[in-house]
């Protein structure tokens, strides 16, 4: 699946049950960063704080904290991003793979922003 904003990615994550969504109010200085460091370091799910003190917009944590959940989010375009990933480490691999092109142009259009 390919998102189209972070919304999208995180009802994905809320589907598969990779996300926990916190509807506590919490203090944005203290306590996100306390649970959120738990979590991450337990391996947990990703994190959607809804009642952040001071604040009208949650905030999400933990988004990429393991490398399933990194892999399952990409999973429509991990290619395309390793290939993009390795022109930037190599760019003379670029000129020895011109098969790399039609991939690497179109991963480049998709990250031009959007209005």
């Amino acid at each position: 699946m390919i998102y189209r904003n972070l919304k999208s990615c995180l009802d994905d994550l809320e589907r598969t049950r990779q996300l926990v969504r916190i509807d506590e109010p919490i203090d944005p200085y203290i306590e996100a960063g306390a649970i959120q460091r738990r979590v991450f370091q337990a391996g947990g799910p990703a994190l959607l704080f809804t009642n952040v003190k001071g604040t009208k917009f949650p905030m999400a944590a933990n988004i990429f904290g393991t490398l399933a959940r990194t892999k399952f989010i990409f999973r429509a375009t991990l290619r395309r991003v390793e290939a993009m990933l390795s022109a930037k480490a190599d760019p003379a691999l670029v000129l020895k793979k011109p098969g790399l092109w039609p991939g690497l142009a179109l991963g480049a259009w998709h990250t031009l922003p959007r209005t």
